[in-house]
């Protein structure tokens, strides 16, 4: 009969290798590592935001704030499936939202907060791919940052594709099915 120390040690591998094995093939993908935050309680995410100034972009369209160099973003809180989420942006002229590090990923926060103080879910324009990884569903590339919330990506019946933001609490991302419904961030190329 194996001692206790052994059957600790046993399943303390086995909690390691399981904490690998979700992330499948998709080596491009990182999961929070405790260096920076990613999920945010209503007061801390209050207080990150009071000191980040929210620049408006000039555009037809009204609303719309600077994510980033290049791209501007407009929140929306109609609920719509991954596909017309999609169709959506487009038609104001953009694609739903990435985010590709954690500055963007904290602006987004920051914009969902001031405009609409309560915790939506908001797609993520990223899709589980035939390599079991999540790219960019414009063909862009793989996704390189992915705040997971624990547990996180979990393929539920092999039915989670889509991925939207702020589950739980403010920030962590879930894979989920495309066909269930969320609020719309869409990114516009100024």
């Amino acid at each position: 009969m194996p001692s206790a120390v052994t059957i600790v040690l046993l399943m303390g591998a086995l909690a390691v290798d399981s904490a690998f094995a979700q992330f499948g093939n998709n080596e491009s993908l990182s999961a929070d590592s405790g260096e920076h935050q990613t999920a945010y309680d209503k007061e801390e995410l209050r207080t990150m935001c009071s000191n980040m100034e929210l620049e408006e972009c000039e555009s037809d369209v009204d609303g719309i704030f600077r994510l980033n160099d290049i791209s501007c973003v407009k929140v929306l809180t109609t609920e719509k499936d991954f596909a017309n989420a999609e169709m959506v942006c487009q038609a104001l002229g953009g694609d739903v939202v990435q985010v590709q590090n954690e500055e963007e990923h904290r602006k987004l926060l920051c914009m969902m907060l001031r405009l609409f103080p309560r915790r939506l879910h908001y797609w993520i324009s990223a899709e589980r791919g035939a390599d079991d990884g999540f790219h960019w569903s414009d063909g862009s590339g793989p996704v390189r940052f992915a705040p997971w919330s624990e547990g996180q990506p979990d393929r539920y019946n092999n039915e989670e594709h889509c991925v939207m933001m702020n589950f739980g609490t403010w920030g962590p991302w879930n894979d989920i099915s495309c066909d269930a419904v969320a609020s719309v961030a869409c990114q516009m190329a100024m």
